[in-house]
């Protein structure tokens, strides 16, 4: 009777373990996909991240005057820039419409902008995710994201955004809806951090305070004869 009983807790135990996992790795993310904006997609069933995209091009330092919870846009590829400010005036050297009536920004190389991504999330604590850049922009174009990865706190209501920087050799066009980058959720570790008083009470290993490469490109060193 006693087996039968501990089989029966065991399996229990087992399905709730089950079932907090399942939670763990699927958590609900509220998200508010914004006018002009997109929801981010996974591409493939067994793509971990989403990919997101451009909604428009934003101001880094000013707020939307009639909603403080935006970033000032700038280029929206609906309508044509206005010169309002002298960041629009420079804006506006740099923005094309094209024979089907779209606007594309273009972003030289050595040039950074920051774009809004298009929606609004709500994560319970400790989720985030990261913005990180898409592989085959920066191999095919040289086009990356400046602060990659960029983190997004769960309790940020604002517009997700990237910094798109060219280091590319050619001008690269950014459009309504180009993917440019992926949002990567995870939970977050929140560790206690614990002071102490010197450096005495840290404990030691073999690497020391080796850094910056001190393991070196290769394993073995390469040859420089032919």
């Amino acid at each position: 009777m006693l087996n039968n009983l501990f089989s029966t807790g065991l399996r229990r135990v087992r399905r709730w373990a089950q079932i907090l996992a399942l939670w763990a790795l699927t958590p609900d993310v509220k998200i508010f996909v914004l006018p002009g904006g997109q929801r981010p997609e996974r591409k493939t069933d067994g793509a971990i991240g989403y990919d997101v995209y451009v909604r428009a091009v934003v101001s880094a330092e000013l707020m939307d005057p009639e909603n403080p919870l935006l970033r000032k846009t700038l280029v929206n590829f609906r309508d044509p820039p206005h010169v309002t400010a002298p960041e629009n005036a420079q804006i506006q050297k740099r923005v094309e419409q094209k024979p089907d009536g779209s606007w594309v920004y273009k972003l030289y190389p050595g040039e950074f902008v920051t774009v809004g991504l298009g929606f609004v999330t709500e994560m319970p604590f400790p989720v985030m995710y990261w913005v990180s850049p898409r592989s085959g922009l920066a191999s095919r174009y040289g086009v990356t994201l400046m602060n990659a990865p960029g983190t997004i706190d769960p309790d940020y209501r604002g517009e997700a955004c990237a910094v798109i920087v060219n280091n590319g050799t050619s001008v690269f066009e950014i459009a309504l809806g180009l993917r440019i980058s992926q949002a990567l959720f995870q939970w977050a570790m929140i560790p206690n951090l614990i002071e102490v008083t010197a450096m005495e009470e840290l404990s030691g290993t073999g690497r020391s305070a080796d850094g910056l490469g001190s393991t070196g490109l290769y394993d073995q060193p390469r040859s420089t004869s032919r």
